[in-house]
């Protein structure tokens, strides 16, 4: 059976309540209604850490990141060599200031903020590779991020304007050639290490436990959406794995503002309502999902749901 409510009995876009006008949210979602390029990858991820830090200073961080970019532009003086700049940089970022990958406690959300990861020294790849790519843009470089599947990685680009394939896998042999002098693969999480193709395949190996062929569109850089929908998601699976489902629903309203038409993300935000015990609220998510897309997978498992929470309802009124 296919229950319906009026979605008006709401006020209900993103996350069941009106935007507050100067919140981090409202703050978030004006900032990704520009075109995807315009958006500032520091600047998103700034206003997401202050939904967890109500006084963050936003300028500060931003100087801190200034500060670094000027010292490195010392450093590099007239260097144009790119693989000499990766080094200064790499000495400067992971000795001089001591940024490392947090080996041991991945999973702390922390290692998402990019305030906390710039004061604690401490990130996963995507927070280390966004601080590398804002300095690197700073002096000039051409950074740019490459979304690897388990593994964000930096990539310089020596010349973009060279058209890349986007699909088939990579041959023997890809390596040598004029694509060896364009690209430089390296691994901020890990000091800033260059990389191969074979070092790419490892990485995505490793972080699904098995063996998977390193596919050209994996290298494909990453839009600044994407960008912050990796970090965001990031940050939702950290609070989930927690139990900490206030904390993953505020996520999960930044994910349903950055990407309005995806539907699974209105499901897993009715998810989350449904483990807090908003439970009308989780109808209304639910139900979004079922209009959006009537033949998914999932379809008659969300409508047990509905039907489950709606005989929870009764029972306990």
């Amino acid at each position: 059976m296919r229950y319906t409510i009026e979605s008006s009995i709401f006020d209900y876009e993103a996350g069941n309540h009106p935007l507050k006008p100067g919140s981090p949210l409202a703050r978030f979602t004006e900032h990704v209604s520009r075109p995807d390029e315009k958006i500032d990858l520091v600047e998103a991820a700034m206003i997401i850490a202050s939904a967890e830090y109500p006084s963050l200073n936003i300028g500060y961080y931003l100087k801190q990141l200034e500060i670094m970019g000027n010292d490195i532009r010392l450093l590099l003086a007239d260097e144009n060599d790119p693989y000499k700049c990766i080094q200064t940089i790499n000495s400067y970022l992971f000795h001089t200031l001591g940024f490392k990958g947090n080996q041991t406690e991945y999973n702390d959300p922390r290692n998402s903020y990019l305030n906390d990861v710039l004061e604690r020294r401490v990130g996963i790849p995507i927070t280390l590779s966004l601080i590398y790519i804002e300095v690197g843009k700073q002096v000039g470089l051409p950074f740019e991020g490459i979304g690897l599947p388990g593994h964000f990685i930096v990539r310089y680009r020596q010349h973009a304007q060279h058209a890349q394939h986007t699909t088939g896998h990579w041959e023997h042999g890809a390596e040598s050639g004029s694509k060896q002098e364009e690209d430089i693969l390296l691994d901020p999480f890990n000091e800033g290490n260059i990389l191969t193709l074979e070092d790419c395949t490892r990485l995505v190996s490793e972080a699904y436990g098995n063996s998977i062929p390193l596919v050209q569109a994996f290298l494909n850089p990453v839009s600044n959406r994407a960008f912050l929908s990796r970090l965001l998601n990031n940050l939702k699976a950290n609070y989930i794995s927690f139990e900490d489902f206030e904390q993953a629903l505020a996520i999960e309203d930044f994910l349903a503002v950055l990407n309005p038409e995806d539907w699974e993300e209105i499901r897993d935000r009715g998810t989350i309502k449904n483990r807090l015990e908003h439970r009308w609220q989780a109808i209304l998510d639910y139900q979004k999902y079922l209009r959006h897309t009537p033949n998914a997978s999932d379809a008659a498992s969300i409508n047990s749901q509905i039907t489950g929470i709606l005989k929870d309802i009764a029972i306990n009124n």
